[in-house]
């Protein structure tokens, strides 16, 4: 377990591998902990880091920083503090795709690649649940039937509920379509074609701008929210693939693991 202080509390972040810089954030209901099968999978090639948002994990609860300019912010400062050189890939899920996003439209020079995954594309991809007041029940009732996973159920009880609750409010209100019209870095959006937690994205509502020979969607099949624990080693080569993607060519998960999925 490693910490370090940003803005007077206290950071936990791990850190795994040796290579080109590639740092994970996670969503509104995990921490860094489910990341760690893909660190693993790209340590060979890659220096990999993932901390606990502000209100997660074993980072501050600190309710002033629940925000999405707080989390920008808490980026731009842990690549800083650890003194990250290099361009940087940045892998986040929901609320953390949104944040390694922005993030890359505004350091067009400090991002080379993203994987968003599960990103929130229009105003109404939110459910509503995460912000209207039943956060604790619909969280608890998700996390144990739709989602039960060992690296979720370990962390759950660290989760500050109303971390959840501030930051899915605000961005209810976000629109990231004309991010990905404007980001310039290699881009893949990763959905799954299950997820109760965000709406997958349909026809037209990922701009015709973002879809050049530098961008990739891909929708995994019988997959829920969290397809980095779903389909591991799926989830995992679509990674490997991207990040070491010196041709740009398409992306997408092969046929044996499309039957193997089903």
């Amino acid at each position: 377990m490693s910490v370090t202080v940003i803005n007077d509390n206290f950071v936990h972040y791990e850190v795994f591998g040796r290579g080109k810089p590639v740092i994970f954030l996670h969503g509104w209901l995990g921490s860094w902990r489910y990341w760690w099968p893909s660190m693993q999978a790209l340590s060979k090639h890659n220096r990999t880091f993932a901390y606990d948002l502000w209100g997660f994990g074993d980072s501050g609860k600190v309710t002033s920083k629940y925000s999405f300019e707080a989390y920008l912010d808490m980026l731009e400062q842990f690549v800083e503090r650890l003194g990250i050189s290099g361009t940087l890939t940045l892998i986040g899920h929901d609320v953390g795709a949104a944040v390694a996003l922005r993030f890359a439209r505004l350091n067009p020079d400090l991002v080379e690649r993203v994987v968003a995954v599960s990103l929130p594309v229009g105003t109404d991809a939110i459910n509503q649940n995460l912000a209207n007041g039943k956060t604790e029940s619909f969280v608890s009732r998700y996390l144990t039937k739709s989602a039960a996973f060992p690296e979720l159920e370990q962390e759950s009880g660290k989760h500050d509920l109303s971390a959840i609750c501030a930051v899915a409010s605000q961005l209810l209100n976000y629109d990231f379509a004309l991010d990905l019209e404007q980001i310039t870095c290699q881009v893949m959006l990763v959905f799954g074609d299950r997820d109760a937690i965000i709406k997958v994205p349909e026809n037209g509502a990922v701009p015709q701008a973002f879809l050049d020979d530098n961008r990739h969607v891909v929708m995994l099949e019988g997959c829920n929210h969290f397809p980095m624990l779903e389909n591991t080693a799926v989830f995992n080569r679509l990674l490997e693939d991207f990040i070491h993607n010196e041709e740009q060519v398409t992306i997408a998960p092969k046929d044996y693991w499309q039957r193997r999925t089903r």
